[in-house]
């Protein structure tokens, strides 16, 4: 074999060889995803999801929803949007990008916005339908009504202040034919038809929600007449007329909270304008559900010397965040019993004081909390929290004894993404959500998982899972043990899959922000499930 062909075959080696070459190192996985929003003209923070990965932004009313303007974005450091999101946009539709960096991630960004709409005629039937998309309202009345007749008691299509209708709402009162409504705002105009019809029944119930000593009801009446509902125990033959007390009348529409049921019992309801009534409906209350450990008494010390609020032979129900405080030697939630709220029968209360951890020469702010969920991992100096344990009944509220030092915010680190700066006033908060996340078979005990390295899967009073809540914000320090009772506002009548109650001295302590002298002490947690009088 001569050189030549030598040469050829051993370049030819040489550059097969290369072709083999594997690239086996991995890229990291770094989850992307919006962090933050700013734009004119919401009504509230813009709420980031990252569970589906989606932005949704409140807009206030007046904002032209084809003009929305947004002034900043922030995503996780490194990522690379698909599309430049700073600037003016048409947000009746959503925004799809996709942001890059190892891996791609599909985000949404979207706005909502609710104009408030109106039409109400004399001796209306229950509430107005609305077709928004359509631009159509229907209201209806007795059928024994002049519909050429019809006094219009309030309207109202377009967003507040800057709205001009033609016709008005006094020259509209012949409705034996629809009529039509010509609404201009932002320079637009939009035809809306407004109809009234004559409705046969005239008395409906459109939602009842049993709680375990209370319910919730919602009916359709007729404006102007005396609504209301009556109940009894299944079996029973006198009716029992609710007091007025516990009525809301809305023009043709209102609500009842009933009280005062007996649990696990089975009831009759039925409602009434004037003479005309309902079909009668019956609803079976709940149990009552007492909250494990909610006198903080059970509390046991490791062998590592970690304070957990539960026997060690018990099943827990509340987490703190003592096994990341654990790191530098701290427990931040602790049992106290030499300082209780008196006629308290327990021995205990638990105290929450948020610190300044040292770990490894590194100063990190630590929130005194208690929570139902569970301490899941600690991630260098940042933590995995699980919240939420399974829950099924509809409680009225809660009530709890705490006592509050407020202290002045003192621990900020460097890339604050919280509201809050040093020098401001740091506050406490105890609050409690029902929501659906799923079957706990499928999704778990503890169902919303917080990543304190990223600000998307902290928790916001806006998360879409919630079905009703509830907050006490400590705004300032409330010196003598005080009882505090608190409603839950319910959003759905849907069934709840869990419940997450959080108690913290330091608010914005996911965000490592608050003051190393805040300090709250709490006691006697329960949960309520009747409405006082």
């Amino acid at each position: 074999m001569n050189g030549t062909l030598k040469y050829i075959l051993a370049l030819a080696t040489s550059v097969l060889s290369v072709g083999c070459i594997r690239n086996d190192i991995p890229f990291p996985v770094i989850k992307l995803g919006v962090e933050s929003i700013e734009v004119e003209g919401t009504s509230g923070a813009c709420v980031i999801d990252s569970n589906t990965s989606t932005a949704t932004i409140p807009l206030e009313e007046t904002t032209d929803i084809r003009n929305v303007n947004i002034t900043s974005i922030k995503y996780t450091d490194g990522a690379r949007p698909s599309e430049n999101m700073v600037g003016t946009f048409d947000m009746r539709v959503p925004k799809y990008i996709t942001l890059s960096l190892y891996q791609d991630y599909e985000w949404t960004i979207l706005a909502q916005q609710n104009i408030e709409r109106y039409f109400t005629i004399e001796g209306q039937i229950g509430t107005t339908e609305f077709d928004v998309d359509n631009c159509m309202a229907t209201a209806y009345m007795r059928d024994d009504y002049d519909t050429g007749n019809v006094k219009v008691l309030s309207l109202k299509l377009g967003p507040h202040d800057i709205t001009e209708m033609s016709p008005t709402a006094e020259e509209l009162t012949d409705f034996r034919s629809i009529r039509y409504v010509e609404v201009t705002y932002h320079g637009r105009t939009e035809r809306w038809t407004l109809a009234v019809k004559p409705k046969e029944l005239s008395v409906v119930i459109e939602s009842l929600m049993a709680g375990s000593q209370a319910a919730w009801i919602r009916a359709s009446g007729i404006a102007g007449t005396d609504m209301g509902i009556r109940y009894r125990k299944a079996g029973n033959e006198e009716w029992i007329d609710a007091p007025d007390e516990w009525i809301t009348v809305d023009g043709g529409t209102f609500s009842v909270k009933m009280r005062h049921l007996e649990p696990q019992t089975e009831y009759e309801v039925v409602a009434y304008a004037d003479d005309s009534t309902s079909d009668v409906q019956s609803f079976t209350t709940g149990e009552l559900y007492i909250v494990p450990n909610n006198g903080f008494e059970n509390w046991h010390l490791s062998s590592k010397n970690i304070y957990f609020p539960y026997l060690a032979d018990e099943t827990p129900y509340w987490g703190t965040g003592n096994q990341g405080s654990s790191i530098a030697g701290i427990n931040i939630t602790t049992p106290v019993d030499n300082d209780l709220h008196e006629g308290t029968e327990g021995k205990y209360c638990a105290q929450l004081k948020s610190t300044l951890a040292s770990v490894a020469g590194i100063g990190k702010f630590a929130a005194g909390n208690i929570y139902t969920g569970v301490y899941a991992q600690t991630i260098g100096t940042n933590g995995l929290v699980d919240f939420g344990r399974p829950f099924t009944l509809r409680p009225t509220g809660f009530s709890f004894w705490a006592k509050y030092n407020q202290g002045v915010i003192n621990c900020v680190p460097n890339n604050n993404k919280s509201p809050m700066n040093e020098g401001d006033m740091d506050s406490g908060i105890v609050y409690v959500a029902l929501g659906y996340w799923g079957d706990p078979a499928e999704v778990g005990e503890s169902p919303h998982r917080v990543d304190t390295r990223d600000v998307s899967t902290f928790f916001t009073s806006n998360d879409p899972h919630i079905i009703a809540y509830g907050e006490k914000i400590f705004d300032a320090s409330c010196p003598e043990w005080t009882k505090f009772d608190v409603e839950l506002e319910y959003r759905s009548d849907a069934t709840p899959s869990h419940i997450i109650i959080v108690c913290t001295s330091s608010r914005y302590g996911d965000y490592f922000v608050g003051s190393s002298n805040s300090i709250m002490w709490i006691d006697d947690f329960e949960l309520r499930y009747d409405f006082d009088d």
